[in-house]
């Protein structure tokens, strides 16, 4: 194996990226490799593409898992919030009833499709994230 690659690997194996101290040694790492841009060997240049594929799988895990414990009416009630829209604003926009909405922001019901269709282009999101069965509020 190259000498270059397996001092790499000393450093920082090309394993699974668990935590955010592996996470952060690793963006460390890229950085490091980055700043010897042009002066890399072809190995090493492989070495940071797949510790790059490693980073994005973990980052993109983390997104996922955040988005998955975030109900669609915190979404709404957070982009109300950032805004300064109100509850009858935004059940205009989604072609509801202000008591709907409210009963939604309170976890009580979901929203029709076409509301969460109408929602999602106002805020230039995928309708996905204002679907209440994500989780779904004990009332």
């Amino acid at each position: 194996m190259d000498a270059k690659y397996m001092e790499l690997v000393k450093q920082l194996p090309l394993l699974p990226i668990t935590n955010k101290d592996e996470h952060k040694a690793a963006k460390d790492m890229i950085l490091r490799l980055t700043h010897r841009d042009g002066e890399l060997s072809p190995v090493e240049v492989g070495y940071a593409k797949v510790l790059i594929q490693l980073i994005q799988t973990y980052e993109s895990k983390l997104v996922g898992d955040f988005f998955d414990s975030v109900t669609g009416f915190e979404v709404l009630e957070y982009l109300l919030n950032e805004h300064k829209m109100t509850q009858t604003e935004a059940a205009e926009i989604a072609g509801v009833s202000k008591q709907n909405l409210n009963d939604y922001l309170k976890g009580r019901r979901g929203l029709p499709k076409e509301a969460r269709q109408k929602l999602a282009k106002r805020f230039k999101l995928d309708a996905y994230v204002f679907e209440s069965s994500r989780k779904l509020a004990s009332v």
